[in-house]
């Protein structure tokens, strides 16, 4: 059985327990409301400070933050753009001023003007009749075999015939290939006492003009300068005959009693009236 007393003890126990509960709830009830009194003391006291001091500062919000960082960045990007723009501006004027800048040549007719299918067949008839001997161009073994590689190799490919056909090829590319040819030969040949190797060039180079040209072109150049020099000869007689000429005229003055200083005026007045 359970002891009465026990159970009055804890009956007991538990009405302190609720009564300190109700006590505890009652007490924090009645000193909630003195917080509004406070916050308002600290206003009122704020204002008063604020009444006689300067204001705090404001810090900026991250959104306008945010915002002059845009705004800085959207500058750069427009400089940016604008110096890159600025520079394809100064690169497309200078490619259009290019050809009016660079050096021209001074005598138009030395331009070399591009090489036809028929001029290209034309050449390796040459080349061809030189290799057989048809021609009166003397040579060695060694010029003989430059050209001979020469003629293989470049005149009768299929890629330069592309090329004459196409319009990009000159007299001058053709001297250029056969001159580094020749030089690459030249170099390999052994030192001969007495004659350099750029004579040797020259000489082949000379004799490559020759080819190029071709008999007829030789004579008729030939030709060419022996009126040159018979118009300079016909020129040089004409200015001596003309000096002769003034020579003569000059003597004649020279007779004149009026070009002789030493006769007074009425001796020389009588002297052309006698004559």
């Amino acid at each position: 059985m359970l002891d009465p007393s026990s159970s009055e003890e804890e009956s007991d126990e538990g009405l302190e327990e609720e009564s300190r509960d109700v006590l505890v709830a009652a007490g924090g009830s009645q000193r909630a409301p003195p917080a509004p009194a406070r916050e308002g003391r600290r206003d009122a006291q704020g204002r008063s400070g604020g009444g006689g001091g300067a204001a705090r500062p404001v810090s900026p919000s991250p959104s306008v933050l945010s915002e002059g960082r845009d705004e800085s960045e959207r500058q750069l990007d427009e400089e940016q753009e604008r110096r890159i723009r600025l520079q394809l501006y100064v690169f497309v004027v200078r490619c259009i001023a290019y050809p009016f800048n660079a050096k021209q040549p001074t005598d138009m007719a030395r331009r070399q003007q591009k090489l036809n299918k028929q001029q290209l067949q034309l050449l390796k008839e040459r080349f061809q009749a030189f290799l057989n001997g048809e021609t009166q161009i003397v040579a060695d073994e060694a010029f003989c075999n430059a050209v001979r590689s020469y003629y293989e190799v470049f005149l009768k490919s299929d890629r330069v015939a592309r090329m004459v056909q196409s319009g990009g090829c000159s007299a001058n590319d053709f001297r250029e290939v056969f001159k580094k040819n020749i030089e690459k030969r030249v170099r390999s040949l052994p030192e001969i006492d007495g004659l350099s190797k750029e004579t040797v060039l020259s000489s082949w180079i000379a004799k490559y003009d020759a080819i190029y040209r071709g008999e007829e072109d030789l004579c008729y150049i030939l030709e060419r300068k022996k009126g040159k020099v018979t118009a300079i000869i016909k020129e040089v007689a004409g200015q001596l005959k003309s000096i002769k000429k003034y020579k003569s005229y000059a003597e004649k003055v020279g007779k004149s009693p009026l070009h002789q200083p030493w006769l007074s005026r009425g001796t020389a007045d009588e002297t052309i009236s006698k004559t």
